[in-house]
């Protein structure tokens, strides 16, 4: 009977102690946002990435005036900035998924996302901005 309860107590200490170490690091609701965001833009991509390819493929032999010109238009550069935003959105949740991961330091972490975001924000402004300069005309 002695041994049932210091079995017990045991398993009771320890689940708490495991408790103590886990309490700390913060909510699960958001990796369920984060899923679902990585789920839908896999999902956009597909269309996305097929017709980009398509367009790539039919472009490879024409001069550079008709790749402008199918850029220029709003149709294509609309497509190619969604392409372009649902992929950098997708590596961006892909990128925190591995940092959360793998990087088991405050202050790694912090830098790390800091690095991640800063990095997909300059690569989403550059992108919106040349395809912009081109749908544009300047």
């Amino acid at each position: 009977m002695a041994d049932v309860r210091s079995l017990a107590n045991s398993t009771a200490l320890r689940d708490e102690s495991a408790l103590r170490r886990v309490q700390h690091l913060g909510s699960a609701r958001d990796g369920l946002r984060e899923w679902r965001v990585q789920r839908w833009t896999a999902v956009v991509l597909i269309p996305l990435g097929l017709y980009f390819a398509a367009s790539v493929l039919r472009l490879a032999t024409s001069d550079h005036m008709t790749a402008t010109a199918w850029l220029a238009s709003p149709v294509g550069a609309l497509l190619v900035m969604l392409f372009v935003l649902a992929g950098l959105a997708h590596a961006l949740v892909g990128l925190r998924s591995i940092l959360l991961d793998y990087v088991h330091t405050r202050a790694r972490l912090f830098v790390g996302e800091l690095l991640v975001r800063a990095g997909t924000v300059t690569l989403a402004g550059a992108s919106v901005l040349a395809i912009l300069k081109l749908f544009l005309g300047r």
